[in-house]
């Protein structure tokens, strides 16, 4: 079958290509093949998200109040070809984005999306998910960090391991067990947790 885009979506891939023409660079290629294993590589990273956010292509599909552009589908499917053919780096905050950016904005306050959204697609705060456990790997019915609420705030008590960015996060979306009487797929809730909170100890691998 012969598929050929509207009109509107071929102009929308014409102003992204003439973007990348103007402002991607070999040594952001570069970098993004590297993925920011260290510190240079990683801020040049976070440079080019902050980039892209403010031009508008960061983060395509999401609402354009909390920094995206409310791409149609078919436009999100042109910026994926474009985005590959050019070689573009993917962003920093990629758990971030495709998993925590979706279920802020369907249970966050309107504060926490206005405030978090557009710092997590310029990736000036870097976020993580905290699933994995030592017994539990990326089994959630068997989590044991618990959360219990304490007035206004929960006190967390447990440990999470394999957490990608983990040492280098400002932000986790946290699974922790509210409800222990609860059957093992209930009781669990999902936190937003400030990583400088007193109390937090991250460890890179190979640290200790």
């Amino acid at each position: 079958m012969d598929f050929s885009y509207p009109p509107e979506v071929e102009q929308f891939r014409k102003e992204l290509r003439a973007w990348f023409a103007a402002n991607l660079t070999d040594e952001a290629v570069a970098a993004g093949r590297r993925r920011g294993r260290d510190p240079e590589t990683f801020e040049m990273l976070r440079a080019w998200d902050a980039a892209l956010a403010d031009a508008g292509w960061g983060a395509v599909s999401w609402p354009q109040e909390y920094g995206g552009r409310g791409a149609s589908v078919l436009e999100q499917l042109a910026y994926a070809e474009e985005t590959t053919r050019a070689r573009a780096p993917v962003p920093l905050n990629v758990i971030g984005m495709n998993n925590i950016a979706p279920a802020i904005m369907q249970y966050g306050t309107e504060t926490q999306k206005r405030e978090l959204l557009p710092r997590m697609v310029r990736a000036d705060d870097i976020w993580c998910q905290g699933m994995s456990e030592p017994e539990a790997g990326s089994d959630l019915a068997s989590l044991r960090t618990r959360a219990v609420a304490d007035g206004d705030d929960y006190v967390v008590s447990g440990q999470k391991i394999w957490t990608s960015l983990g040492h280098r996060a400002d932000w986790c979306q946290l699974y922790v067990r509210t409800d222990p009487a609860a059957p093992k797929h209930k009781g669990i809730s999902c936190l937003i947790v400030d990583m400088a909170l007193p109390g937090i100890e991250v460890v890179e691998e190979g640290s200790r």
